[in-house]
């Protein structure tokens, strides 16, 4: 599957596309479209990928997202869950309109690389994206206007991919790293050999080093390890399993090596980062 150009069509005359999506799982592979984006996450847990960022993903969680910004949202495989999200699309040209608000600039500023917002669901956003999805014509574009600028009053917390990050258009560059993405989600918890990834994708190992890191910014060992931290995460937050337990079933042989990368991509060893999380909602 390759991460194609997707067509955001919509019958409504203010030009915003906005809709409840509700399925077993979120079905959109990794997939580019020149309008803008907002999500806002209501059930299921997974991985979020946009751009070269790669990130867990919860309920509640609300992402803003520029023209031409590849993404997408994978479910956690044996998850029951449905995937549920509020979703707003709109056009540059709409955008282009009231961009000289001080309230939009603040958004745009790094809108480009991907936007996550901080306590979004103590804003009434998700109220206000409802109450857009149920409303139409010149009705739907004043409450679009005024949730633009509500979110320019909510704390961002991340901005996802990263400053030097620019995206290959190219349909075989976009199919490799689907292909890519799907292989880790599979296999992440064995050893995983550069050799049979390459194979995967009919290249030799030192042809798909020089792919992965020129389109990822990474070498595809940081990307499986970011992986595996992150996994390693949601594990330590929502299960009382014993730390070696969770660094073995999220693929680290050794547990040395596992406490060294979720200190480097967490900053806190993994029991502290446990016991972070657990003094935060006492």
């Amino acid at each position: 599957m390759k991460a194609y150009l997707e067509k955001v069509v919509t019958s409504d005359e203010s030009n915003i596309r906005a809709f409840h999506y509700s399925e077993n799982s979120f079905e959109t592979p990794w997939h580019v479209h020149p309008e803008f984006e907002l999500t806002y996450v209501l059930n299921s847990h997974g991985v979020r990928y946009v751009g070269n960022n790669i990130s867990e993903y919860e309920p509640l969680e609300l992402v803003l997202l520029g023209s031409n910004l590849p993404h997408c949202w994978k479910k956690d495989i044996a998850s029951e869950e449905r995937a549920e999200s509020l979703v707003i699309q709109w056009s540059q040209e709409l955008m282009d309109g009231v961009k000289h608000f001080k309230e939009i600039q603040f958004l745009m500023k790094n809108i480009n690389r991907g936007i996550l917002f901080k306590n979004a669901d103590l804003y009434q956003v998700r109220e206000r994206m409802e109450a857009i999805i149920e409303a139409h014509g010149f009705e739907r574009m004043l409450k679009f206007l005024d949730l633009l600028k509500l979110l320019s009053t909510v704390e961002v917390e991340e901005v996802l991919a990263g400053a030097s990050y620019a995206y290959d258009f190219s349909s075989e560059t976009n199919s490799r790293i689907e292909m890519v993405q799907n292989f880790v989600a599979m296999h992440y918890p064995r050893k995983i050999k550069l050799a049979e990834i390459a194979e995967q994708l009919n290249m030799t190992e030192q042809s798909f080093s020089r792919f992965f890191s020129k389109a990822m910014q990474r070498p595809f060992f940081v990307y499986l390890n970011e992986y595996r931290v992150n996994r390693a995460s949601r594990l330590l937050l929502e299960t009382d399993m014993q730390v070696a337990e969770i660094g073995y079933q999220c693929g680290y042989e050794s547990l040395p090596f596992f406490y060294q990368q979720f200190k480097k991509f967490k900053n806190y060893s993994p029991l502290g980062f446990r016991k972070m999380y657990r003094n935060m909602v006492q």
